[in-house]
């Protein structure tokens, strides 16, 4: 992200915990400062519009989920080895910022809410849902699962887990060691029934 002004931190947190709430749409610059106790008008003078809001949210989750875009893409890695590294970064980065990861993906990604540089996000985190699905499509070859509509139902369904776990598991029950053991042991080796 950004380097934000202090007063743009806050105007960021206060939104963001607005966002999560209430989601974008239902939330005004005026609900904003009313948080903030100051006059909406005020606001002006550090942010462009509450859409400018959204966009440092977006750089923000796309470079933290692109972090290791180059790792997984390495030939000489394994399957395996690759598999991990993006379980890892998916659930470190997402469990880093719930409300940020949740506001974007809620917001952004499927409600598609506009902003003047969305189509670059969103180019970007299609990428990366391109490389994690070929990930995990690769490593479930590697287990024996056949090439058919199987592998490409149990790639989405695994990508899918990864992208939602944190609204099954609160933050202070998250571990991060324990939870990537249960995905990789239970969630990718229990979909074909092997070990």
């Amino acid at each position: 992200m950004k380097n934000l002004t202090p007063r743009q931190q806050e105007i960021l947190n206060v939104a963001l915990e607005l966002f999560y709430k209430r989601g974008f749409a239902d939330t005004s610059m005026r609900d904003i400062a009313e948080v903030m106790n100051v006059k909406a008008a005020s606001l002006y003078a550090h942010i462009k519009s509450k859409e400018e809001i959204m966009e440092w949210i977006s750089e923000d989750v796309s470079n933290r989920f692109l972090k290791r875009y180059n790792d997984l893409k390495n030939p000489s890695l394994s399957a395996f080895e690759k598999v991990r590294i993006l379980v890892i970064n998916h659930l470190t980065e997402m469990y880093n910022n719930v409300k940020m990861f949740d506001v974007f993906f809620t917001n952004i990604y499927r409600l598609k809410v506009d902003f003047k540089e969305q189509h670059k996000y969103l180019e970007r985190i299609n990428a990366y849902k391109d490389l994690a699905e070929k990930v995990i499509r690769e490593y479930l070859l590697t287990l024996g699962l056949a090439d058919d509509e199987n592998l490409m139902l149990t790639t989405k369904f695994s990508l899918n887990v990864l992208n939602n776990v944190y609204r099954y598991i609160p933050e202070e029950n998250f571990d991060l060691e324990k939870h990537i053991r249960f995905l990789q042991n239970v969630l990718l080796y229990g979909v074909i029934g092997k070990k």
